[in-house]
């Protein structure tokens, strides 16, 4: 009885973290459904578990508080991890982690950001994607002009 009682904490517990944590989307296909549905961009960032960088990264930037209001919000946000996940790691050509790639809500890809990223740059492309703004100048060019009004 105890080992059933804690095994339904367990459970209860992993269900809550998973439940609490930005992804919208369960898996690839759902996700751009949803992005399709609501209009939003997709956010797919790709992950491994043994990468140093990607727990800092997901303790430093993306548990930032602004970074997740943004990303629940405003974007389809979905974590995939490449050691569990090789065909969408192979269909992006991930070669090396953390990487995220930005997708308009159409599915049509708009640009990888790859490697570690500060909470402040990352915050400043998801202002680039959010605003649109890869419609009228590069990303390099929006990343100069919001550095320059700090």
């Amino acid at each position: 009885m105890k080992r059933i009682l804690a095994l339904s904490l367990a459970i209860v517990s992993l269900l809550l973290l998973l439940l609490s944590s930005p992804c919208l989307a369960l898996d690839y296909d759902n996700a751009l459904r949803t992005a399709r549905a609501e209009n939003k961009p997709l956010l797919l960032y790709f992950y491994s578990n043994t990468c140093y960088y990607c727990g800092i990264m997901d303790k430093d930037t993306l548990a930032d508080g602004d970074v997740s209001a943004t990303l629940k919000h405003d974007f389809v946000f979905l974590r995939i991890d490449v050691d569990r996940s090789k065909d969408l790691a192979r269909l992006y050509r991930i070669t090396g982690t953390p990487s995220s790639w930005f997708l308009e809500p159409s599915g049509k890809r708009l640009f990888e950001a790859p490697g570690y990223m500060q909470k402040s740059d990352y915050k400043t492309i998801l202002e680039y994607v959010k605003g649109k703004y890869y419609d009228s100048m590069d990303l390099m060019a929006y990343m100069k002009k919001a550095s320059n009004r700090k």
